[in-house]
């Protein structure tokens, strides 16, 4: 196995990208192979499909078109090419020994082989899908400090102070020939696309991958410059940059930062100043909702950090966020919003009862089956905060949906939360057996699922009952409380 340690070597393969953007030093280890030098195709797309059709036996220039949609006089002009640089026979009707080998991309394996450099990532132990020729080293201001400093502009004299990312993994997979084949074809493959944006040539899916070959038996340590920008695409909160500037974007790096950062609050607070959010006033509907998910996201990750360990209850609770931003905003406090905003309240917390349902399963053979039992089963349960006002709320359900909820937590939310209950049976360590009534107010959750359920029906005075008329606190209470009684479990999570 392979291990990372300090070496004092940085590597840099390129200028810093314009715009706000954040440094880090990536560690990595150095593998030197031998591999073929990558030459652009000498067949555009055109050409590469007419060269098939004729060795496909496709040779009736009428047939070509209608199977390529391209003109008559196009697909001349390509078989004249064709013929005068020896690709096709004078009667364009076969390819030549030349033609054969260069639709086979075959000139890739004569190229010339380069001694060059393949990196491994020191956080994941997988190959960067990226080959180079020469190590191109910079030096820090003071070799010695323990957070390298370097000035790569020496005629402002400003410097810079990267974040220094640590190498997580003690171990190190070995390079092997089939690691070092799968990093070569997508390197290839990454090369292949950024010759087609920038010079609209054709290269064939086919990639040769004879030749290349590991050259030093120990890897050398080091860390590479990393540059980091707000994702203006949308996608995401951050955008790695390609340290190689082969394409805009380092894709086999996106995700290990994102791991990176759900573990290291220090680096979240490196990036989080890239994140910014423009002011409502200046944005369309859209770019308002779209900076809204944004800036949640990253609250997720600053104060709810602990829910990234339950994508299900994540997702729930960041469409809450989203639906408060809205509401403090001043955005639609229709009563459609209104009612969308105890919609998902009761859904975080249907959400939390399945995850204690099935974190915590019951055993329902200890239910007893009798009729008019529901208030004796709850009480019998002594869970701290079910107070006798809760008890006789819960006491109204079905117990048959209660047991069927234990099984399959598909239900309203108080038998979800009975359900969840039956599940604290011989088991002391259960969170309802610790948490108190002054920390899960459960009043306050009675009270959410009947107005909610109040909101599902059509309301008027034909009802004989008192109407709650929802209104934008209301709608942010029951959100705040969604919120805060989910906190309550981060614990557990």
């Amino acid at each position: 196995m392979a291990v990372f340690v300090e070496s004092g070597m940085y590597l840099e393969f390129g200028e810093s990208p314009r715009g706000k953007k954040r440094a880090l030093l990536w560690p990595v280890l150095v593998h030197q192979v031998l591999y073929p030098d990558p030459r652009r195709a000498q067949l555009n797309l055109l050409q590469r499909a007419v060269l098939g059709l004729v060795r496909a036996r496709v040779v009736h220039t009428e047939d070509m078109a209608a199977l390529t949609g391209l003109h008559f006089d196009l697909i001349k002009l390509i078989l004249a090419q064709g013929i005068s640089n020896g690709w096709l026979g004078d009667n364009a009707d076969a390819l030549t020994p030349k033609g054969e080998a260069l639709l086979d991309d075959e000139d890739i394996s004569d190229a010339d082989m380069k001694s060059g450099y393949l990196l491994q990532d020191a956080l994941t132990g997988q190959f960067w899908p990226r080959l180079f020729v020469q190590l191109r080293e910079v030096e820090p201001c003071n070799p010695l400090a323990r957070y390298p400093e370097f000035k790569p502009n020496r005629k402002t004299g400003k410097s810079i102070r990267p974040f220094i990312l640590p190498a997580t993994r003690t171990e190190l997979p070995e390079l092997t020939h089939e690691s070092l084949m799968s990093a070569y074809r997508d390197y290839r493959e990454d090369y292949r696309a950024s010759q087609q944006l920038g010079y609209s040539s054709g290269i064939s899916e086919q990639v040769s991958l004879q030749g290349v070959q590991r050259l030093d038996d120990r890897a050398q340590s080091a860390r590479v410059f990393v540059w980091v920008a707000a994702d203006e695409q949308g996608l995401d909160l951050w955008s790695v940059r390609d340290p190689f500037y082969l394409r805009e974007n380092a894709w086999w790096l996106q995700e290990p930062l994102k791991q990176a950062i759900e573990h290291d609050k220090n680096l979240l607070s490196h990036l989080s100043s890239l994140v910014s959010i423009p002011q409502a006033d200046n944005q369309s509907v859209e770019e308002w909702l779209e900076a809204i998910h944004k800036q949640t996201e990253m609250q997720v990750l600053i104060e709810y950090h602990w829910v990234e360990r339950q994508p299900d209850i994540k997702r729930h609770l960041s469409v809450l966020l989203v639906r408060r931003k809205k509401l403090q905003e001043g955005g639609d406090t229709n009563s459609q919003e209104l009612d969308a905003a105890l919609v998902e309240s009761q859904k975080l917390l249907e959400v939390v009862m399945q995850w204690l349902i099935r974190t915590y399963p019951a055993n329902i053979g200890h239910i007893p089956k009798q009729p008019n039992l529901n208030n004796t089963i709850l009480s019998a349960l002594k869970v701290p905060a079910f107070t006798e006002d809760v008890i006789k709320s819960l006491s109204r359900q079905k117990l048959d949906h209660v047991i069927r909820a234990c099984s399959r937590p598909i239900s309203s939310l108080k038998a979800l939360l009975f359900a969840a209950a039956v599940g604290t049976l011989n088991k002391p360590n259960h969170p309802l057996k610790i948490l108190g009534s002054s920390e899960l107010q459960l009043e306050k959750l009675m009270n959410l699922a009947d107005l909610r359920n109040q909101s599902s029906h059509a309301q008027s005075s034909f009802t004989g009952k008192e109407q709650t008329q929802l209104t934008t606190h209301i709608a942010l209470e029951s959100i705040q409380y969604s919120l805060d009684f989910t906190a309550c479990f981060k614990e557990w999570m």
